[in-house]
């Protein structure tokens, strides 16, 4: 499936959380054509830990796809490959599906390739490196043999997932750049896509792996996913009143922000009823479209706060330069 097929609509609706009036909530509808959908391109590791002087196993360099279609897909002589050299035209490829293999990538499963000098999973530096796979997760590893890493330069390249007749079926155009820049060192940190379903080329359909563990996901559901939805507020309060007064009912104010995909710098403050600020519970955060954070009645002393009525506002500054902001007022009852 190109992604031409796929069209992600983002219809920003009603009253004030953007930097322009009235615009309040948002619609993530994706448009798509179920019989011209297949495997897309979802997540990438470009740059991996790598290094002869330490104990510590190399990580290989790999790249997940994801069948989005309705129907099990054979791969079998399918093959990823770099950007062509703008000299000679030529680009590295790698078949990953070898005839006589068990090729069929089914509807909502995941498939791994990456490499390794002796073409087997079974102690593979992939495996080593994240031990989740070991146990079988019904993801498909593809394993390519005779190369230790992929060409991937970590300065950008493309990744290109080509069918058995050298048709191009899905492209990536990375750039360093769609990492999250809250992050001060992407190497061993894959890039993902926020939903399966996003244009694979553009970066606004990716940012970093969250992931503490492994600073990746493959074989599994991103650790950014966010899933289609329709009108969202982007703010919510909930319980509205809360009650903070120790006797594990209602104690703590939930607070949601649901945003586009996107990475942000978030800001989230409480003032009283006489407009001082009373709390910061986020003061330019690195945030993903969706966070969840709670308040206990407190102020930033940590002394209780009295009853009454308070206001939390919302401010989110996107790295590809939306902004939202909202507000919401909150009853905190003693």
């Amino acid at each position: 499936m190109h992604p031409r097929h796929l069209c992600l609509l983002f219809m920003l609706l009603v009253c004030g959380c953007m930097d322009e009036p009235d615009k309040r909530t948002f619609s993530e509808n994706l448009d798509i054509e179920a019989e011209l959908a297949g495997p897309v391109i979802n997540e990438i590791l470009y740059d991996p830990l790598q290094d002869a002087k330490d104990a510590i196993i190399d990580q290989p360099d790999f790249v997940e796809i994801y069948n989005a279609g309705t129907k099990g897909i054979d791969l079998t002589g399918w093959s990823i490959a770099d950007e062509p050299n703008r000299t000679t035209g030529r680009s590295s490829r790698y078949y990953f599906a070898p005839q006589g293999g068990a090729n069929v990538i089914e509807p909502g499963q995941y498939a791994v390739i990456a490499a390794e000098n002796n073409g087997l999973n079974a102690g593979s530096s992939l495996s080593a490196s994240y031990t989740y796979l070991q146990a079988g997760i019904g993801a498909k590893i593809f394993v390519v043999a005779g190369s230790k890493t992929f060409s991937l330069n970590n300065d950008g390249d493309s990744v290109r997932l080509l069918d058995r007749n050298g048709t191009l079926v899905d492209r990536v155009a990375y750039t360093p750049n769609w990492h999250n820049p809250a992050n001060s060192e992407t190497k061993r940190i894959s890039i993902e896509k926020f939903n399966p379903l996003m244009t694979s080329d553009s970066p606004m359909s990716w940012s970093s792996s969250t992931d503490a563990e492994y600073g990746g996901t493959p074989g599994r559901i991103n650790s950014i996913y966010v899933a289609p939805s329709r009108i969202e507020e982007i703010l919510t309060l909930s319980p509205n009143p809360f009650s903070p007064n120790g006797d594990l009912r209602n104690d703590l104010l939930r607070i949601t922000v649901k945003l586009p995909a996107d990475a942000y710098q978030l800001s989230i403050e409480v003032y009283d009823a006489v407009g001082t600020r009373v709390r910061i519970l986020a003061g330019g955060a690195p945030a993903g479209p969706a966070t969840l954070l709670s308040w206990n009645g407190r102020d930033d002393a940590g002394r209780p706060l009295p009853s009454g009525s308070y206001l939390v506002t919302m401010n989110a500054a996107g790295f590809s330069g939306s902004r939202y902001r909202g507000s919401q007022s909150v009853v905190l009852a003693r």
